[in-house]
């Protein structure tokens, strides 16, 4: 079985929300806990989980380069590094055109020289020793800078968010890991993904074995298995619309929905949510997400054993009126 850690969006849930949910999720025996820099913020939500824990790594999956220098990314890194007592697992990516071009009026451009840079100067930084001066020169990026905090005796990991090829063989040269997004099939990963990473990684002098491998998956726990199903098919649909991303649209045809592609473009943006739902095949449920009996759920989780090294499950379940924890419920019973 891979590591199994819980990656929150935020959206709808308040950080004491985040935090009850945090310490319920290491007593159950998760061992990674992310937050997507989406809805709200990462680091802040981070922090207090990371004061209300005690061993499960954390970390922004994934910090979004547009947005933030990889000066400041990586004071940040340091910081948190230190105060979680050196559970950082640190994920960058470059977002999308609609969140840097839109959302924050920044040019969504030279993705793989920016991204290569980024990734170089913040592995730099977690190994820079206090009063050490960091000297970086990139088509992009420069940075002359000189360590005022100890970044630890372990390096922490950084994660290059990628899918698409070119993404991908960026990531398997420089990065320490790769953050794979939702939707990825335990073949799929094992079959195009980590060939075309290894391929990568060989031609730049790196083993392919030095590369960590994490990934995220809709899940939906359910003794109502059909109930399970619902909710995941719910959740692929808003990967549609308001906020549409080609990456999402890419792994379902890579996948052989091209069909539920063309569907769900055409009806997410209509609102018409009921028949986006149907447009999704079982097939489709079956590789992309796990979906169904906790039984189920873990035998698809079983599928992704050797192929990642963290699986970060994206909770379906939709929330509950009592309590924070109680859409998680279901999830709480997968580790072990």
């Amino acid at each position: 079985m891979p590591n199994l850690g819980l990656i929150f969006t935020g959206g709808g849930q308040s950080v004491g929300d985040l935090v009850a949910i945090a310490q319920q999720a290491e007593a159950s025996g998760y061992r990674a806990l992310c937050m997507a820099e989406a809805w709200r913020s990462a680091w802040i939500p981070l922090t207090a989980m990371a004061v209300a824990t005690q061993t499960v790594r954390l970390g922004p999956y994934v910090v979004n380069a547009y947005g933030h220098s990889p000066l400041f990314t990586g004071m940040s890194s340091i910081d948190f590094h230190d105060l979680s007592g050196g559970r950082l697992m640190l994920g960058v990516g470059g977002g999308n055109k609609i969140i840097n071009e839109q959302w924050q009026g920044i040019a969504h451009e030279r993705v793989l020289t920016k991204m290569r840079e980024y990734v170089e100067i913040l592995k730099k930084m977690a190994r820079t020793p206090l009063g050490a001066e960091l000297l970086y020169e990139g088509k992009i990026h420069n940075m002359r800078w000189t360590a005022n905090a100890d970044p630890g005796p372990k390096a922490f990991p950084v994660y290059l968010a990628a899918v698409f090829p070119a993404m991908m063989r960026v990531a398997a040269r420089c990065a320490d890991g790769i953050a794979g997004g939702a939707t990825l099939s335990a073949n799929y990963i094992r079959d195009i993904l980590k060939p075309q990473a290894a391929e990568a990684a060989v031609q730049a002098g790196r083993d392919p074995i030095e590369l960590k491998w994490t990934a995220v998956a809709i899940t939906a726990v359910h003794d109502d298995r059909e109930a399970a199903r619902r909710h995941a098919r719910e959740v692929i649909c808003h990967l549609y619309a308001p906020l549409p991303h080609p990456y999402y649209e890419f792994t379902m045809r890579e996948h052989g929905f091209s069909q539920a592609a063309d569907d769900l473009l055409r009806l997410m943006p209509a609102g018409k949510l009921e028949a986006a739902i149907e447009a999704i095949p079982d097939d489709c449920i079956d590789q992309m997400t796990i979906a169904g009996t906790p039984e189920e759920c873990r035998a698809r989780i079983k599928t992704y054993s050797g192929l990642v090294d963290d699986l970060l499950l994206l909770n379906a379940t939709p929330p509950g009126p009592d309590s924070a924890t109680e859409s998680y419920q279901g999830l709480f019973t997968l580790p072990g």
